[in-house]
């Protein structure tokens, strides 16, 4: 009854084994070959295949490789080889073929071929390995922009600053206002550099989320291994986000990617969207990816985001997979979290908040130098805190020009220490978002603890209108886009320290 009974369980498995397999004669000639088998070669029946050899079906170039692995597997030889193919139709397909002899090893032995079609995933990780790459283009690009805009402001600073005590009739006025034309379009090259780095938000459009994930489930079913079971879940009502297609895309598949790779025998893998309130957010959708792999200790959770950090030894890669996720989910003025326990696997958490009609991306403008006279101040102290000197030197100029007392520093530390000094005096403060040490930011928090009426204006050139906005919600009076111009400084100073009455 044992050898029945082995027919029976072999026949089942042969008919129900997802990838294709197939019997090989020691001639090389195709013995048998089961249904996923037809769908590789594109046949109907096994008739059309049965009796050829299985080296007709593959790409010239990789023929001799493949007459090589089935003699050394024919030896006792294991592993496995990626081959191209093309099926009876013309489809070509990539193929990753994993061989065993049926009998006793030796030369010209039959083979069992297993023969998994690994096409869209060799796509998907060739989009994911271009990602990375213009991510790592993006990270230079943005750090360079940063580095450009700061001088960049000093230069368009200082031009206005020509170009009012010229007057417009000097003869001179005509070249600073070709240079004051180029620095325009320098700032147009440096929008750009900011967009390659993901510091821009480019051109969005209401997205639901929920057939974007369909998509990337139904692609990630038939190129993952069977044993990962993938399940997605998503709320009937879902809210839109504003978005790019593509942002959503990228961002699920680098997520499942990790997840794939810490699952290597198998597991679940879960997309799920819902509707979140989020404190300091509002109304969000929330998308969370959670798998059952192995999980990460708390060192790896808090690094994952790092570029170049990579825990995948032996793997390609090159470790800028999350930071895509993370630049992506920024971009997005959205939030990611991840929650892990060795062993007990991994939950990323993303929320990006949902659209309402009022959401709407404000390109910064770049006026001409104005000739005009600056407007007016009363005498009112201005703290400037900037790391960057030539920054400080134009902010210095312009608002002494338009009746302002001007403190600088160059760091949180001096800036803290001229509040405790002078902080009776003071009436705003200009403060880099970005700066070595201590961020703009937590500098805030610091000052505003201090001197709560000092009035606050943050100026950067490496992040969004919008996250500009929201430092204005979170307590700021003000927010500049770098470059900006002289009169824009102090048309926002002077609105700020005296604001219109009939508003």
């Amino acid at each position: 009854m044992a050898e029945p009974m082995m027919d029976t369980r072999w026949k089942a498995l042969f008919e129900a084994e997802p990838d294709a397999v197939l019997v090989v004669a020691g001639d090389g000639a195709l013995r048998e070959v089961n249904p996923a088998g037809l769908i590789l070669f594109e046949a109907e029946r096994a008739e059309e295949v049965v009796g050829r050899t299985l080296s007709e079906f593959l790409a010239p170039p990789h023929r001799e490789a493949f007459r090589s692995y089935v003699e050394r597997v024919g030896m006792g030889h294991k592993g496995s080889l990626e081959v191209e193919m093309t099926g009876l139709k013309g489809g070509a397909r990539t193929v990753l073929v994993r061989a065993a002899p049926l009998e006793k090893p030796g030369r010209g032995a039959s083979l069992l071929v297993l023969a998994r079609d690994v096409t869209e995933l060799r796509e998907l990780e060739a989009d994911l390995r271009e990602s990375q790459k213009m991510a790592a283009v993006g990270q230079l690009a943005a750090t360079f922009a940063h580095d450009f805009n700061n001088l960049l402001n000093g230069v368009m600073g200082s031009l206005w600053l020509v170009a009012t005590k010229l007057g417009a009739d000097h003869p001179a006025a005509p070249l600073v206002a070709s240079a004051g034309q180029a620095g325009r379009k320098a700032a147009e090259v440096v929008r750009q550099l900011l967009a390659i780095g993901r510091k821009s938000r480019g051109d969005l459009s209401p997205v639901a989320l929920q057939t974007i994930a369909e998509q990337v489930v139904r692609r990630l079913r038939r190129t993952l291994d069977p044993r990962i079971e993938v399940a997605l879940k998503a709320d009937p009502d879902l809210w839109t986000v504003q978005c790019h297609p593509g942002q959503i895309s990228t961002i699920l598949l680098n997520l499942c990617a990790n997840a794939r790779d810490a699952m290597p025998q198998g597991g679940s893998l879960t997309i799920e969207l819902g509707n979140v309130k989020r404190e300091g957010f509002g109304e969000c959708v929330r998308l969370t990816v959670s798998d059952t792999g192995a999980g990460m200790d708390a060192e790896v959770s808090r690094r994952i985001f790092e570029p170049f950090f990579m825990t995948k030894e032996g793997r390609q890669g090159i470790g800028l997979g999350l930071t895509v996720v993370q630049s992506l989910v920024y971009r997005l003025a959205g939030a990611i979290t991840v929650e892990s326990e060795p062993g007990r696997g991994s939950q990323f958490v993303i929320d990006i908040p949902r659209l309402v009609p009022q959401d709407t991306t404000v390109e910064p403008s770049l006026a001409e130098p104005p000739m005009h006279k600056a407007p007016s101040g009363t005498g009112q102290a201005i703290l400037v805190v900037d790391d960057e000197e030539i920054l400080r030197v134009v902010a210095r100029a312009a608002l002494e020009q338009a009746g302002y007392v001007v403190l600088e520093a160059e760091d949180a530390a001096d800036a803290l220490e001229i509040l405790r000094r002078e902080g009776a005096r003071i009436a705003a403060v200009l403060l880099d978002v970005m700066m070595p040490g201590r961020s703009g930011v937590e500098v805030f928090e610091d000052l505003h603890a201090l001197a709560p009426s000092v009035a606050v204006i943050f100026c950067s050139g490496s992040i969004s209108e919008k996250k500009g906005a929201s430092l204005i919600r979170g307590g700021a009076k003000g927010f500049l886009h770098k470059p900006y111009s002289a009169h824009e400084l102090t048309d926002l100073v002077r609105q700020i320290l005296q604001p219109d009455p009939n508003r």
